[in-house]
């Protein structure tokens, strides 16, 4: 896990750079405590800089940028690609020297021996930046689910190239400014869609693309994976033995492969299903005993995990380790995320997931699996159950003519039907998708209503969603909508973002492995019949594991990750929205005075929906203070 940086500029202009990308390449020591380095193109025409945590190979000969034997490839590269060895033999046939054992040179090689096409071999989570002297053109990519990090922007005629945020505005030319649009978009939904950020000019890469820009002037922008590419030769459903059999088999390989590491490895634990799945798989890998790290908050029982994960800990025999949580860490981290962060990230398990990196570092653990993605793939959501039992009458109504719909809807409002039903019955009128990801924490800002009426500037990413996945799978399966969009939606723009960057403030690196794609193809053709059977969610995956996970970890009640805010830190959060929201406004006239008033009034209340709601604009407020004043 690293931190990667670079300019290119195919008119030689990027000579002179050298101390400016230095200075944005240290702001990124985090992600790499252990190694830096940068390469300068002779023709002038690139520049790429590295910062390394050190995971495979921890010598001197893993230091990036790293190149070819005759120095016409450069990389530069953060993450693991974990089908390494077997790369590596394969290419070592076909004639390439290795000069290390790292994952990175496989890249280096693979490119020479395959161009762009290495891309799709590779099998793990990675960001890269390849430059071709030969060719004098650039090559950025970034994996399929998103699970590593890179943004780009442009100054004059350079493209600039990061893994977070914050270096591109320390580089030279990059201006500073606030994308509304954006702002409209987190308001809406919590979090602001692939490839926009909440810096005007400053995009990602969109997880399984590459961007290759040649030395015309031509850019290419290609997507090389869909969960749905690779068929699965799957039997009836009938046949639940081999689906049983297959996910088992499927997750089996994927904890071995991220048990490959040169350093520590550990798991995060909470006693649910899936972070105890982990624990068992590895414990069937491991030769010693395998470390487990939880977090819990001191007098806060109903938000504390803590018991089940040490229960959990005690029958696969770890060395377990917990942090305890006080009001006096919760207050010093708060503005501190901001800065890690980079953007305003509408989830508040990113303060547990912080101090947990920090115990797992603090105790000499440097690699971790966790367990995201598992919800979504095998539809372990009460709220996913919602969906499946309204989907028949959702879309009964929505064959019917819209101005009839149209008529319900008004008629609804009219008779103050309010909440979730008027809030589906309004979408249903501007035949919006039933399900759209996590809305509703901001409810009564100009943004969510903007949603809910179906303006196409803040409902783009949910209709993008809805035609890709329409393209590539035309299924009746409700399911597959869910699994499909809340990997894109929840998973890559909250869960993986958070992941990534707490455990990168603590230099450690997350790994995920029912994110692994080859489980992700084979969930997401997986019949509905199967996750969710006899009232039973994520019912295939918990026979999967049947007889190596005990029942009373399989079977309990799904307690979500949530944190005391409310109870800790509502009145600090309330002082600093009402300070910081009205400052925003003046500054950009992104908020309406209507809604400033609006959230006035509903931080005073007690419900579970306003804890999301100060949530949201305290980490709005704490993002707008910390990049723009």
């Amino acid at each position: 896990m690293c931190g990667i940086i670079g300019v290119y500029n195919s008119r030689n202009a990027t000579i002179g750079m050298q101390a400016q990308l230095e200075s944005a390449r240290d702001l990124l020591q985090h992600r790499g405590p252990d190694d830096r380095g940068l390469w300068v193109d002779p023709q002038g025409a690139c520049v790429l800089g590295h910062r390394r945590l050190s995971i495979i190979d921890l010598s001197a000969a893993g230091h990036q940028p790293m190149c070819n034997e005759d120095e016409t490839v450069w990389l530069v590269y953060n993450g693991e690609v974990y089908n390494y060895p077997e790369l590596c033999a394969e290419l070592q046939a076909r004639g390439h020297r290795f000069r290390s054992h790292t994952d990175t040179e496989v890249i280096v090689h693979g490119y020479e021996e395959y161009g762009v096409d290495i891309i799709s071999r590779l099998r793990g989570m990675f960001a890269f930046a390849l430059y071709d002297c030969r060719r004098q053109q650039l090559l950025l990519a970034r994996d399929r689910v998103g699970i590593k990090p890179l943004y780009h922007t442009t100054s004059g005629d350079a493209l600039l190239f990061v893994s977070e945020i914050k270096s591109l505005l320390a580089m030279p030319g990059v201006e500073k400014q606030l994308d509304l649009q954006a702002l409209r978009e987190y308001l809406a939904f919590g979090k602001v869609y692939t490839p926009k950020t909440m810096f005007h000019g400053i995009f990602k890469l969109p997880a399984a693309h590459y961007m290759l820009i040649k030395s015309s002037g031509e850019t290419v922008m290609q997507r090389y994976w869909s969960p749905y590419q690779r068929r699965f030769p799957l039997a009836p459903e009938s046949n639940e033995n081999e689906y049983r059999e297959t996910l088992f088999e499927l997750l089996q390989e994927s904890v071995r492969l991220r048990m490959r590491s040169d350093v520590p490895v550990g798991v995060f634990l909470s006693g649910g299903v899936d972070s105890t799945a982990n624990v068992a798989l590895m414990s069937r890998v491991h030769g010693s005993k395998v470390h487990t790290f939880t977090a819990g908050f001191q007098g806060q029982e109903a938000y504390d995990e803590r018991s089940h994960a040490r229960a959990a800990a005690q029958n696969f025999k770890t060395e377990h380790h917990e942090v305890e949580i006080t009001p006096r860490h919760l207050l010093e981290v708060l503005p501190e995320l901001a800065f890690y962060l980079d953007e305003p990230v509408a989830d508040a398990t990113t303060i547990p997931i912080y101090f947990v990196s920090q115990l797992a570092r603090r105790n000499g653990a440097i690699v971790i699996l966790n367990g995201d993605g598992s919800d979504e793939l095998f539809c372990g959501y009460n709220k996913y159950m919602q969906y499946l039992r309204l989907q028949p009458y959702w879309r009964g109504f929505n064959s019917l003519p819209r101005f009839i719909k149209t008529a319900v809807a008004q008629a609804s409002q009219r008779m103050g039907v309010n909440g979730a039903a008027g809030e589906i019955l309004a979408r249903a009128s501007h035949e919006i998708e039933l399900y759209v990801g996590a809305t509703g924490a901001l409810k009564g800002t100009p943004a969510f209503q903007e949603f809910v009426n179906g303006k196409a500037e803040v409902y783009r990413a949910v209709a993008e969603g809805r035609q890709q996945f329409e393209a590539e799978r035309r299924s009746t399966d409700y399911c597959e909508w869910l699994s499909y969009w809340g990997l894109r939606s929840e998973v890559e723009h909250v869960f993986l973002y958070r992941a990534d960057r707490m455990g990168m403030a603590n230099s450690i690196e997350i790994r995920v492995p029912f994110l692994d794609h080859h489980l992700v193809e084979f969930a997401m053709q997986m019949p509905q019949s199967l996750k969710y059977k006899n009232g039973e969610k994520k019912y295939l995956l918990k026979q999967a594991l049947s007889g190596l996970v005990p029942d009373e970890f399989l079977y309990r009640k799904k307690q979500g990750f949530c944190v005391p805010l409310r109870e800790w830190a509502g009145s600090m959060m309330h002082d600093k929205i009402l300070e910081v929201l009205p400052r925003l406004q003046s500054d950009w006239g992104g908020l309406s005075p209507d809604f400033l008033n609006a959230m006035r009034t509903r931080l005073h209340e007690t419900t579970e929906e306003q804890g999301f709601l100060s949530w949201n604009l305290y980490t709005l407020a704490t993002w707008y203070e910390r990049w723009f004043k």
